[in-house]
């Protein structure tokens, strides 16, 4: 082998200049030149050396020269395994070469690059492998070859060895452009190229320490912008509890300037000192803490609740800072504390639903009892008038009783979904209390009360609705009866406030009331403890629809007691003006019915509940009228029929067709267009009025049945009923 030459460059077109300058003696002499290269350098050598040149320099065009392979082809089919295969070597190139030296009897100048492809993949052994590879095959062909290797392939302190190594493998080295020696000085061109690649390798690590610092301080940045404006509060504090630094979120969150936050003791926004010093003892004990709970003060002097999430920065055993992450929770907890409180609301009034359960049974038993007892001595002592009067007033007491407890329930129900409406009328106050106190005389004489009514003269004209604000002051009667011990005594007075408004007051020297239940006592099932008595007895709705009629005539109601013992106020205000929220009435008072003297009447009862039909059949028998009593709808539609009767009673709740059905089929089927239709029923609200008359019923009676105003009904002459009411 001739010449084994090693080429480092810089720039692709010295390069190419440096390839055309070895072969193109080789030319001249008309000798072959073997290039293998890239297709791009293939190109370029075209490109800059055409075949018209060789002409220029005297070779024939026929005699073709110059031979191109492209590199990376050659390169894999001499490769095996990732490794360059001696055999597949010879077979590829050394049969190339016995062909363009003709045997070995002519000279070839080759340059190859396969060599510089192997260490841009990193291969640099496989590519010293490989010039080991050309050197063999130079032992048996005559021919020069030049390699070509980037110095970027060895840009690494770490490639000085195979850069070593390759310079080794070569008779000649040829430095990157500008480093050339003279010629006949190899030894010197070495060192040359070796301080070259230590250049490289060094400008490399340079650059690399350049790009390094630049992603390093990029990174700082991106950290910096991170922390800075993170969504979630965060700071750090020293040893000394001063704080070091804080984003924008813990400021903004606390509503501080950064001077006026920063360069502080963190203690100055806490508002439990405890807490913070809890906090800084166990993050010096090396504890990290989650979701630990804090309030901080903020600058306009609010408070926010936060969770905290913080452990501390340790250097050699020494406490350096704590690393603190800050979020705010001051919604989360007043939602909380909404939520236990709407808790406990429900819990007190699922108790005080239990105890109101509790006293209704306890108050519509009481009643049955004396009930039962008359009705057994009524049946044992049938015979005497005197006994039978007297018992007879007492069960008459009691189902009155019971009336006014089912009443109540039945107007608070009414009341709180707004189904009560005001029958709006100019009436004078004492009225109104005469009235009142006729309704709790037996009361208050049964406990011996003396009851002082004091009313300014002359009398005081109201707008409101006489029977409703009767309701109010029986209530606070009842109720200063009932708590007052017998003996006691019940003031009412009254007096103008500014000429536009009048206040009651309703005074009793009674048990009286703590201060915890005044705030309570007009809500809904509140009873003072000593309720639960017997002589107390109640169901806790009295003052509630108090407080909801009163209001309703735009009013309002208070209690004052100087404690228990020291007896009560209640003191009902109302304007002298018309109440801007009553809803007046269509059409006037009620007008009690006349009973007249009228022929009897065939009368129809259905009720499922044979006791109530057939008691109520023995009263109108025995006051002179034709009665018969069905069980269900379809025998009364039978026996109406039959009968054609003047009157029909008729239960709402059948266990086969309801009332509604069964008046609507009497006044279609049946015929009984005239007929008075009477419905009876325990659903007494508006709603169940509205559905009656719309079935066809002539009037609406709520359970226990109004014996009184039946009688006057059947006294009225046929065709002058008035409608339902």
């Amino acid at each position: 082998m001739g010449e084994h030459l090693v080429q480092f460059y810089d720039n692709e077109n010295h390069l190419v200049d440096e390839i055309w300058r070895f072969i193109n003696p080789c030319l001249r002499l008309g000798e072959t030149a073997l290039v293998i290269a890239s297709r791009e350098r293939l190109a370029d050598i075209e490109m800059k050396y055409a075949p018209s040149r060789l002409t220029e320099i005297g070779v024939p065009h026929h005699a073709s020269p110059y031979i191109a392979l492209d590199a990376e082809l050659t390169l894999t089919s001499i490769m095996k395994n990732g490794w360059p295969d001696e055999a597949q070597f010879n077979a590829v190139i050394g049969d190339l070469m016995r062909s363009a030296t003709r045997e070995g009897q002519r000279h070839v100048r080759a340059y190859g690059e396969m060599v510089a492809l192997l260490c841009a993949d990193g291969q640099r052994d496989a590519a010293i492998r490989l010039e080991q590879l050309w050197n063999s095959l130079g032992e048996r062909f005559p021919f020069s070859l030049l390699c070509g290797y980037p110095m970027h392939a060895f840009s690494d302190a770490r490639h000085s060895d195979a850069f070593a190594a390759v310079c080794g493998a070569h008779t000649h080295v040829r430095p990157a452009e500008n480093g050339l020696a003279p010629d006949k000085h190899d030894e010197q061109n070495r060192v040359i190229a070796m301080l070259q690649q230590k250049a490289h390798a060094l400008e490399s690590e340079v650059a690399r320490c350049k790009a390094i610092e630049h992603s390093l301080h990029q990174r700082e940045k991106e950290l910096s912008d991170f922390l800075e404006n993170a969504v979630e509060g965060m700071h750090r504090v020293g040893p000394d509890g001063i704080i070091l630094w804080a984003n924008k979120a813990e400021l903004g969150l606390l509503g501080y300037a950064y001077e006026e936050y920063v360069g502080r003791h963190i203690a100055e926004f806490h508002a439990d000192r405890h807490v913070i010093d809890n906090i800084i003892e166990k993050l010096r004990a090396g504890e990290a803490l989650y979701d630990y709970p804090a309030r901080m003060r903020c600058r306009d002097g609010s408070i926010k609740h936060v969770l905290i999430h913080s452990n501390a920065r340790v250097a050699e055993g020494e406490f350096i800072s704590t690393r603190c992450l800050m979020r705010d929770v001051t919604e989360r907890v007043r939602l909380e504390q909404e939520l236990n409180k709407r808790l406990a609301q429900l819990a007190d009034m699922d108790r005080r639903k239990d105890e109101f359960l509790a006293m209704l049974g306890h108050e519509l038993r009481n009643p049955l009892a004396p009930i039962m007892n008359s009705l057994e001595l009524m049946r044992m002592h049938g015979d005497a008038p005197a006994l039978v009067a007297r018992h007879r007033d007492t069960i008459a007491r009691q189902v009155a009783l019971m009336t006014r407890l089912v009443d109540d329930l039945l107007d608070v129900s009414r009341i709180t979904r707004g189904k009560i409406e005001l029958k709006m009328e100019t009436i004078a106050l004492d009225q109104v209390i005469e009235r009142a106190v006729e309704i709790v005389r037996p009361l208050i004489d049964e406990r011996n009360h003396r009851l002082d009514i004091r009313l300014p003269a002359p009398p005081v004209p109201l707008r409101g609705d006489t029977a409703r604000l009767a309701q109010v002051l029986a209530n606070l009667l009842h109720n200063a009866a009932k708590y007052t011990d017998p003996g006691g005594c019940i003031v009412v007075d009254a007096g103008q406030q500014d000429g536009k408004r009048i206040a009651i007051r309703v005074r009793d020297n009674g048990i009286g009331l703590e201060q915890a239940l005044q705030d309570k006592i007009f809500d809904l099932f509140v009873q003072d403890a000593a309720s639960l008595n017997r002589a107390r007895g109640g169901l806790g709705l009295g003052l509630t629809l108090v407080r909801s009629l009163v209001r309703m005539h735009g009013g309002e109601v208070r209690v004052e007691s100087e404690g228990p013992g020291r007896g009560s106020v209640f003191t009902v205000t109302l304007p002298l003006e018309p109440a801007a929220s009553a809803a007046p009435e269509d059409g006037g008072t009620e007008q009690p019915l006349k009973a007249q003297q009228a022929p009897p009447k065939t009368v129809l009862i259905v009720d499922d509940n044979v006791d109530a039909g057939e008691s109520l059949g023995e009263f109108l028998k025995a006051a002179g009228h034709h009665v018969h009593v069905a069980t269900n709808g379809k025998s009364a539609l039978l026996a109406a029929a039959r009968l054609q009767p003047d009157v029909v009673i008729l239960d709402i709740g059948l266990p086969d067709l309801d009332g509604y059905q069964v008046a609507q089929r009497l006044r279609s089927e049946i015929g009984l267009t005239s007929a008075l239709l009477l419905a009876v029923t325990g659903y007494a609200q508006e709603r169940d009025r509205v559905t009656a008359r719309h079935a066809g019923f002539d009037h609406h009676f709520a359970k226990p049945l109004d014996i009184r105003r039946l009688e006057q009904l059947l006294c009225v002459p046929d065709g002058a009923s008035p409608g339902i009411r």
